[in-house]
């Protein structure tokens, strides 16, 4: 449930406007290509971790496989990615509140970030239960969507027909063309970043070797089956030359159905979304810190955990990027907030390569002829798709950015381990 708390977030339920809008009804195909990607990566991770006996995450096998500079620089960007998605949730929600409520953008914010920070605080027994809570008022609107558009379409006669013509009478079913489909993918396997939380978070449970192995094979069906099912309903039930970017598509499908109380309930789903998404980032920000201290590549004091094993010098700095963030938004909301958005954007495709090159130069894991081809898929799949990112206008300048943000990250660990050296040297 920590994982879908990740993924689905407002993102879902107004970005899917985007996708939409950029390639036709044949964004259908786009989201089974990430979703097929998407498999390729968890079974990666999934390896990764069950070989590892569920013992530290991606950053701890990229470091025993890779080395400890790859796993610095998948760690923080890491880190720095969902602290940047933390930031941006809060943002979101403290604007719904100000629409809303008249409330300050900015104290809705703080009020989300205090919000996550008491339940983070919590053990992980009852973390989870609240997340799962969360994320189960999510599904369950999602699943009364697509159960409502589907016996909407089955009602009114001919749903087939009604849904084929609906998506092939506005310029066809390529209205975009090939190319804005196959551009979609990496735009949507970003958004399904966070599939990757439940191996983490599965490393805390009692049973992770048979948590990761469920998990593995039911999640990707999961997220594939609530985006593509709610992008299915969309698309056969409105044109999607009518789906404006930056509105809810859901919300456009409900007033078209004529659904009592739509207003309200997209909203209330979107306020517990971006709550529950982040929680999660939170969550991840703050133990992936605390397992960069325990590899020696963060300060050590990240490591210290209070009796209930919360990591609560990693929490305190995770909240602390948090504030920093939504300052950001509110003193600099088209400048510098822009640049942080953008440039955590394309990190996540660099950690599933580099967890992909660590499967690879695993030993054990490189007997299987099955499992060489899926590293060898993903590793070849990820330039591909960053390339595709880079020719289209609207990442571009996203994908540079994070490219840029690499390269700090890898400046940051050379003169960080330059200067353990010369310490060394002089200690000695």
């Amino acid at each position: 449930m920590i994982s879908i708390g990740g993924i689905i977030g407002a993102g879902l339920f107004v970005g899917t406007s985007a996708t939409i809008a950029a390639s036709g009804p044949a964004v259908l195909l786009s989201y089974l290509g990430a979703g097929a990607v998407v498999w390729l990566v968890m079974r990666l991770l999934g390896g990764l971790a069950i070989d590892a006996q569920g013992r530290g995450s991606f950053i701890s096998h990229i470091a025993q496989h890779v080395g400890p500079r790859a796993a610095f620089m998948s760690g923080w960007s890491y880190a720095f990615l969902w602290a940047v998605t933390a930031g941006a949730q809060a943002v979101a929600g403290g604007m719904i509140l100000q629409d809303l409520a008249a409330v300050p953008a900015f104290a809705g914010a703080l009020a989300f970030i205090a919000i996550a920070w008491a339940i983070n605080r919590l053990s992980l027994r009852h973390y989870g239960q609240a997340e799962a809570g969360l994320s189960i008022l999510k599904l369950l609107f999602l699943g009364v969507f697509i159960l409502i558009g589907l016996g909407w379409l089955a009602w009114s006669g001919h749903p087939f027909s009604r849904a084929v013509q609906t998506m092939t009478s506005h310029g066809g079913f390529f209205s975009c063309g090939v190319w804005a489909v196959i551009g979609a993918v990496p735009m949507i396997v970003q958004t399904f970043s966070g599939c990757e939380i439940a191996v983490m978070a599965a490393a805390d449970s009692d049973r992770p070797v048979e948590n990761i192995t469920r998990t593995v094979r039911r999640l990707p069906l999961q997220v594939l089956f609530f985006y593509a099912g709610s992008v299915l309903v969309i698309v056969s039930l409105v044109p999607w030359d009518a789906v404006r970017v930056g509105h809810s598509p859901f919300l456009t499908v409900l007033h078209m159905l004529h659904v009592p109380f739509a207003q309200k309930a997209a909203i209330a789903v979107t306020l517990i979304a971006v709550l529950s998404c982040l929680n999660s980032a939170v969550y991840v920000v703050s133990r992936t810190m605390r397992e960069l201290g325990s590899l020696n590549l963060a300060p050590l004091f990240l490591t210290q955990e209070t009796a209930r094993h919360v990591p609560v010098w990693a929490l305190r700095l995770t909240t602390a990027l948090e504030l920093i963030i939504v300052l950001f938004a509110v003193g600099s909301p088209e400048t510098v907030y822009p640049i942080l958005l953008g440039a955590s954007g394309g990190l996540i495709l660099f950690m599933y390569m580099m967890a992909a090159i660590a499967y690879w130069r695993n030993p054990r894991l490189r007997q299987k002829r099955l499992n060489r081809w899926i590293a060898g898929t993903v590793i070849g799949l990820i330039p591909v798709l960053t390339v595709l990112l880079l020719f289209l206008p609207g990442s571009r300048i996203d994908t540079l950015l994070s490219l840029g943000t690499i390269a700090l990250l890898a400046l940051g660990v050379s003169i960080s381990l330059h200067v353990r050296q010369r310490r060394a040297q002089l200690g000695s």
